[in-house]
């Protein structure tokens, strides 16, 4: 199962213009949004790449990627080829989240024998 893959800007529009409705306004819920804001900006502060995934459903994780030291990342949709390579990763993500974890933190690290 795909996710639909949302730069973390989404996060700033206005309620109705986020596929999806990752997060409907209610007054508590739009508390949570603003948390959640909070931690995108701060995961983005330690200098991780950030996106939304959107699984089928009402599941969604937001989602912080570390590339290696030595790749220039300058938009996180630039690494959405290296998450569809793993599906197995991506599928753990989607049960995470349908379980109510929706923050994953990965770092990317280049293979033992791409170093030589």
């Amino acid at each position: 199962m795909l996710p639909v893959f949302l730069p973390h800007a989404c996060l700033d529009l206005p309620h109705g213009n986020t596929p999806g409705q990752l997060l409907p306004l209610t007054p508590g819920e739009a508390k949570a949004r603003a948390q959640l804001r909070a931690l995108r900006d701060r995961t983005v502060a330690e200098g991780a790449q950030v996106l939304i995934l959107l699984w089928p459903g009402e599941a969604w994780t937001l989602l912080a990627v570390e590339p290696p030291a030595d790749v220039a990342v300058c938009d996180a949709l630039e690494l959405v080829p290296n998450l569809m390579a793993n599906p197995e990763a991506l599928e753990q993500m989607h049960q995470r989240a349908a379980a109510g974890d929706h923050l994953v933190w990965l770092v990317l690290q280049r293979p033992a024998d791409a170093l030589h």
